[in-house]
């Protein structure tokens, strides 16, 4: 006879399902926002973040919105646009939107789901509970982001200074 607690049905309410949760944190772990952080960090964070689902033409965000957070793509792809401009085709594991995670600004771009899209948004909200009850790993996060914004913006400076030689040179 089986017993009641080998039965299926109570192995499954007594067990937490931790899947998905587990794959999340993977994911955002696996961020260089994220980067220094414990699994059972991500983990617990997890909690905070809110997951959405996005149909292929269906914007995340429009260029001129308050943003509030950064989205990780859990599954499918999102193409970030300046008007007629593809800036970047993301993937599964990239993220975007972190600058809202510091500053209560426009969106500088447009955000569109090109197939079936899973994202898992991380709000200002979150970053600021972080910071209050694990300021270790809240700090380390900021100071992700300062190197991730940091980065961006050399890269953008360069490809500035680039398009500025093209143009001397062109004339």
């Amino acid at each position: 006879m089986e017993s009641v607690a080998t039965h299926p049905f109570w192995q499954n309410l007594f067990r937490q399902s931790h899947g998905k949760t587990d794959k999340i944190a993977n994911f955002w772990q696996n961020t260089a926002l994220f980067e220094g952080l414990s699994t059972k960090r991500c983990r617990s964070l997890i909690h905070e973040m809110h997951i959405r689902k996005y149909q292929p033409g269906e914007t995340v965000f429009n260029k001129g919105e308050v943003g509030i957070g950064a989205a990780l793509i859990f599954s499918g792809k999102v193409q970030i646009r300046a008007g007629d401009i593809l800036l970047a085709e993301l993937t599964q594991g990239d993220f975007f939107g972190e600058v809202a995670l510091v500053l209560d600004e426009p969106r500088t771009a447009d955000a569109i789901a090109c197939e079936q899209t899973e994202l898992v948004f991380f709000l200002r909200p979150g970053l600021n509970e972080l910071i209050d009850k694990a300021p270790r790993d809240g700090v380390k996060v900021v100071n992700n982001l300062c190197h991730i914004l940091a980065t961006r913006l050399g890269k953008a400076n360069e490809q500035l200074s680039h398009n500025k030689t093209s143009e001397v040179q062109d004339s």
